[in-house]
């Protein structure tokens, strides 16, 4: 495969210098002016100036002469969230390849569209997020991309689709709709790019690729043709990106590598303005991806590295740190009152394991502080808590980001926990006499998901009291905030 990929390289060698000097860079400049202008409202999904957008980058690939994908540029969808559903749309575009067989695998160039929309200030301003960077920049990198290719059409043996998506910053919406409901089919894809901040070049010294290990001996080609682009490669990787429409190829088995000029831009700031970038950094990464995408299309073969292959076929659990704070109390069922609920506090590890589309489970390790107030003074044991949960995801089975980490569901389980201390009114609790060590009892709540985040609320309930003489069932209350590794 190694030598295929060289044999291709050299083989269509001679388009290197033609394609980098064929970007125009003030051209991508003029796009990148008019997506990330004020007049766009920060191109927020289903907002007015999102749907200017795609109507601008539409146009554009037209004028082009990339091909609209089955017969519309416009592809929408709409996005089904928890309590609104939001209307999206992916453009999509073609330019088809020579090859009679190899036409019908398809090499895909994406970059999203939407950006943060804007803010109102308390005195009725109205703040823009226009991100140029973030991603006006990819966006006028493959419009450009396309014309080139489009007008070198019979270098190419596979097709390569060019594809502005919807719904990046609230979830990789635009994406994961397109793998999942086949907008383009997911098996006939060899490979993915995805172009997500590609506008700081100079400044940053180089590119990440990001996932470029994730085909076979793609980082060796890649290596080498970004080196005869004059770009030295900074960082690349074996695993695909999870927050960059990236995600949804790669948990399909495509091969997915994402180019990025890293976040040294004001990311995700106002300040993120169209006259902060470099624009033949630019031009010169989008030659480097349009001969990237020549010499991927003659390649005899494209397949995932072995290393990909295995942890695709190896559902590795996730793992995760999280955090908590709530209130804890007990309730004592021999006495007319019940003590007064006491700050409550977790921190650990948490691992989730999904089952099936629907189910996972999702066992911690945390250490907490518990306790409550009353006429004795305050009681406050230190435990290690083992909850096994197990979650049932309610986002519905037509939501749009299936193929991530986005999610709304609800859990249940039991816990066990160990005090190895506490106090109580000011004196350590006598557990050989007084108290328990050992509790276990039940959980449950619900929780939200998007990406890498997790929040959740819960209550637990003890079924054995913590005194050896009386009846003092422990029970709280927490708010767990988790951040997936």
């Amino acid at each position: 495969m190694k030598s295929k990929l060289i044999l291709a390289l050299m083989a269509v060698g001679c388009t290197l210098n033609a394609a980098a000097q064929e970007f125009d860079s003030v051209i991508i400049k003029q796009h990148v002016y008019t997506l990330a202008s004020d007049s766009l409202m920060g191109r927020g999904f289903g907002t007015a100036g999102g749907k200017m957008a795609a109507d601008y980058i539409t146009a554009q690939l037209e004028a082009a002469g990339v091909m609209p994908w089955q017969g519309s540029y416009l592809h929408p969808f709409i996005s089904s969230g928890i309590m609104v559903k939001t209307e999206g749309a992916n453009i999509i575009g073609w330019v088809e390849g020579t090859d009679p067989l190899l036409k019908d695998e398809y090499i895909v160039i994406g970059a999203h569209y939407d950006h943060l929309a804007y803010k109102i200030t308390d005195d009725g301003k109205r703040i823009v997020f226009n991100g140029a960077d973030d991603n006006a920049s990819g966006v006028a990198a493959i419009i450009e991309i396309g014309r080139w290719l489009a007008g070198n059409r019979n270098q190419l043996k596979r097709s390569v689709i060019l594809a502005a998506f919807d719904g990046e910053e609230v979830g990789l919406v635009g994406s994961s709709f397109m793998v999942q409901h086949k907008q383009v089919p997911p098996q006939k894809v060899k490979i993915m790019f995805s172009l997500d901040m590609v506008g700081m070049l100079s400044r940053y010294g180089g590119i990440d690729l990001n996932g470029d290990k994730t085909l076979e001996n793609g980082d060796v080609m890649l290596h080498n043709l970004a080196s005869k682009h004059g770009l030295t490669v900074k960082k690349d990787g074996k695993k695909v990106v999870a927050n960059t429409d990236t995600a949804p190829f790669g948990n399909q088995g495509i091969p997915a590598i994402h180019i990025f000029t890293s976040t040294v831009s004001p990311y995700h700031k106002p300040e993120d303005d169209a006259e902060k970038l470099d624009y033949p950094g630019i031009a010169a990464i989008s030659g480097f991806v349009a001969d990237a995408a020549v010499q991927l299309s003659n390649a005899e073969t494209l397949e995932p590295s072995r290393r990909f292959v295995a942890q695709q076929n190896t559902k590795l659990p996730k793992f995760g740190l999280r955090l908590g704070f709530g209130t804890s109390g007990q309730n004592y069922s021999n006495e007319f009152y019940m003590a007064k609920n006491i700050f409550a506090f977790q921190a650990g590890f948490y691992a989730k394991q999904r089952l099936n589309r629907r189910f996972a489970l999702q066992p911690e390790i945390i250490y907490q502080t518990m306790g409550s107030k009353h006429t004795d003074g305050t009681l406050r044991t230190h435990e290690v808590s083992i909850p096994v949960n197990i979650r049932l995801s309610l986002s519905p089975a037509s939501s749009a980001s299936t193929f991530i980490s986005n999610d709304f569901y609800i859990f249940t389980g039991p816990y066990y926990s160990y005090r190895f201390g506490g106090g109580l009114g000011g004196k350590d609790m006598d557990f050989d006499n007084t108290f328990r060590r050992e509790d276990y009892g039940i959980q449950g709540g619900f929780g939200f998901e998007i990406m890498n985040f997790q929040l959740q609320i819960s209550r637990f309930r003890s079924f054995r009291s913590i005194a050896r003489t009386a009846t003092i069932m422990p029970y709280g209350m927490m708010w767990t905030l988790g951040l997936r590794f």
